[in-house]
């Protein structure tokens, strides 16, 4: 029983412990060795400590060494501002979008000869409509982040407090003693209230918005999980958020598998040259109802292009016909606009050692009416692939998902059991399996279902030439193609 509340006080006050099985006391009773963990390290966020080991015990001691590292934020001159201004999406109307749209921009293209600039004129458009949303200073330094229950009334109540403290500095009497405990009791009650306020604000929106929530508890961790000292290769470490983005392009990079063109063996696809598809026929209202289907709280891609603002052109007919024509054409001549082939990756750390860029989990950011367009080819794609693909795979196929693989193992399992049958199961995980598939054993696989033409080209120039740019908080990038 002391030994369990021992524990919950560690529990309750939200510690947790980094050495659960090591050794780190060991000593000699009675010629006896004895061994047990006893020196622990304890953090309430994960992101502090970027990793602990054992070395050995300092002079006499029977206690081991511990070596933390630990993350750091170097402090920062706050005299220098650096600020930038951000549009604020959420304080302009979808209905002020759309009426700029209709009535001052004229969404015909001068000129059709290729992608590239159609893409350029119809997005110098689109920053023309996002030009006028309204936009706001934000800074680029460390300095404290403004919370968001934070108001008028509460700085002013703040500042009485702060005052009436100063006054019991300089004359510690009772009655100031009494005032500035009155004023600290009334701007801790206030505030408590319009936090509890503000969190009940954003939770019973979370069914419509999950944004905010979300963005509210990852600003409760106190410190971010930043990724700066990784394993360069060469027995040193980054120092920098540069270096560390460097890093992890190159290891991001590094999975990928090269497989020189050639002639693969037939065991690796098989010939359909009766069903071929070769086009693909895009119109208007399949697009627009992509358009109307986008989150508007998601993040723009690298074209800065944000979500609501597409959502708010597509009841724009000429807007969507516009989209629709760079489609269009993007299928006819089998090639992409440059900046839909790059993408913002953001490092999430998965387990195991941080120092090792391996560990982390590239998230790409890409952009936003290239998805759109992803999801046209990928639905023409399936239409023709439905009957071609195995019916005991349920991955990424239309009405299953792992839960009905685990049901149908199950039940396979169950069936085999009542005949009195042994049941042996094997289990395979393919280490980074999507991102080491070559492209070339890829694209003749497709070939070989009857994938070809123009659709094939299409998504041959998707693969070819990507380029990515690595960002740890927006504080160190690296440009990498493959």
């Amino acid at each position: 029983m002391t030994q369990q509340e021992f524990m919950d006080v560690f529990n309750d006050n939200g510690l947790t412990w980094y050495f659960t099985n090591d050794t780190t006391r060991r000593r000699l009773v009675k010629d006896t060795l004895q061994e047990s963990l006893l020196d622990q390290v304890l953090y309430t966020n994960d992101a502090l400590v970027n990793g602990c080991k054992i070395v050995s015990p300092l002079g006499r001691s029977d206690h081991v060494g511990i070596i933390v590292d630990l993350v750091v934020s170097p402090s920062t001159d706050t005299s220098v501002k650096q600020k930038v201004l951000k549009p604020i999406w959420g304080k302009v109307s979808s209905e002020k979008l759309l009426n700029i749209s209709i009535n001052d921009i004229n969404w015909d293209y001068s000129s059709s000869n290729n992608v590239q600039d159609m893409w350029a004129e119809l997005h110098c458009k689109l920053e023309a409509v996002a030009a006028t949303v309204p936009a706001a200073s934000v800074y680029l330094d460390n300095r404290p982040v403004k919370l968001p229950w934070s108001s008028t009334a509460l700085k002013r109540m703040r500042k009485n407090k702060d005052r009436a403290w100063a006054e019991f500095d300089i004359d510690p009497s009772d009655i100031n003693f009494s005032n500035a405990m009155s004023k600290q009791h009334t701007f801790e009650e206030e505030e408590f209230k319009a936090k509890v306020s503000y969190e009940k604000k954003i939770t019973s929106d979370l069914k419509h918005n999950s944004k905010a929530f979300f963005a509210y508890l990852r600003n409760k961790r106190q410190v971010k999980s930043s990724v700066v000292s990784l394993d360069r290769g060469d027995g040193k470490r980054t120092d920098t958020s540069a270096g560390a983005a460097e890093v992890l392009a190159t290891a991001f990079s590094s999975v990928f598998v090269h497989e020189p063109a050639g002639p693969l063996p037939k065991s690796v696809y098989f010939e359909d040259n009766e069903c071929v598809i070769d086009d693909m026929v895009l119109r208007s209202s399949d697009v627009k109802k992509q358009l109307l289907k986008l989150n508007i709280f998601k993040s723009s891609g690298p074209d800065g292009v944000h979500p609501k603002l597409l959502k708010s052109l597509a009841y724009d007919d000429k807007f969507v016909e516009a989209v629709t024509q760079l489609f269009v054409k993007c299928s006819e001549t089998g090639t992409l606009p440059e900046i839909w082939k790059s993408a913002s990756v953001v490092a999430l750390f998965k387990k195991g050692t941080k120092s090792d860029p391996l560990n982390y989990r590239p998230v790409s950011l890409t952009c936003i009416l290239c998805k759109v367009y992803e999801k046209l080819v990928r639905e023409h794609l399936l239409d023709f692939l439905e009957e071609r693909i195995s019916k005991h795979q349920h991955g990424f196929v239309k009405g299953k998902s792992c839960l009905s693989n685990l049901l149908e193992t199950f039940d396979n399992i169950l069936d085999l059991l009542d005949e009195g049958v042994p049941v042996d199961l094997l289990y395979f995980d393919f280490s980074k399996a999507f991102d080491t598939v070559p492209h070339f054993r890829l694209l003749s696989k497709l070939e070989g279902f009857g994938i070809k033409g123009k659709v094939l080209e299409v998504i041959k120039d998707f693969l070819t030439e990507r380029t990515m740019k690595s960002e740890l908080f927006h504080s160190g990038t690296s440009s990498l193609k493959k």
